[in-house]
This record gives C-alpha cells, sequence and structure tokens, in this order.
C-alpha cells in the first residue's frame, strides 16, 4: 500500500469521524448548551429563526454558539454576550462545541494537502 493510498483512507475515516462528531453535538449537545445563553437576543433570535428542528437549523444554531465561544473576547466587547453567560458553560460542553469544528478546519488543510500531493505527483483516481 502506498502512503498516498493510506493518507486517503486516514482522511476518509476522519470525514467519518468528524461528521460523527457533528451529529452528536447537534442532536445531543445543542440545546443544553443554548439553556446557558436563554436570556441572550442573538440566541434567542436564531432559535427562532431556526426553529424547524431539521438539521441544517441545528447546525447554524451550533455555527452561532461555536462563533460566540471560539471568539468570545470580541462578542464580550460588541455586548453580544456577557461574561457571566460564557462563564456559566461547563468546559466539557464548549469541547462538544469547539472541537468538531477545529477538526473541520484540520480536515480542510489536509484535503488541501491531499490535493496538491495528487496534482505534483500526477495520481490519476
Amino acid at each position: 500500500m502506498s502512503f498516498f493510498l493510506a493518507y486517503t483512507v486516514l482522511l476518509f475515516i476522519v470525514a467519518l469521524v468528524n461528521l460523527g462528531l457533528l451529529f452528536f453535538a447537534e442532536y445531543r449537545k445543542l440545546d443544553e448548551l443554548e439553556s446557558y445563553f436563554s436570556e441572550n437576543e442573538k440566541v434567542r433570535y436564531h432559535k427562532r429563526f431556526w426553529k424547524r428542528n431539521q438539521r441544517i437549523d441545528r447546525m447554524y444554531r451550533l455555527l452561532l454558539m461555536f462563533e460566540l465561544l471560539s471568539d468570545s473576547k470580541r462578542y464580550v466587547k460588541a455586548g453580544l454576550v456577557t461574561e457571566a453567560e460564557l462563564a456559566s458553560v461547563p468546559l466539557a460542553l464548549k469541547r462538544w462545541a469547539l472541537w468538531p469544528y477545529y477538526l473541520g478546519f484540520i480536515w480542510g488543510v489536509a484535503l488541501v494537502v491531499w490535493s496538491v500531493w495528487r496534482r505534483w505527483c500526477n495520481i490519476p483516481i
């Protein structure tokens, strides 16, 4: 087995794991996470706008949670979230909201590396 094929298989497995993590975070952790921001106007607006509870709705609501938790200083400075709301969220729950997206970013970079590698080495598919 070539190293390129092993890298391709690993890339595929990471994509499946990341998809599973996203599904778990969307369907098991999102409601608990939103409960910590029950008085936040931006979260309440997103929950009203994306209310059908389909996958795309849950995905955008979780993406808002990712934005609030990953770049919290900017949102506190803008007045969209308070320090008390951010401090009330448990660390494990923050990890469930942040790590699927971080893994997705890493996977995206790995996919670019795979694409460049395939083109430079003229590997047929």
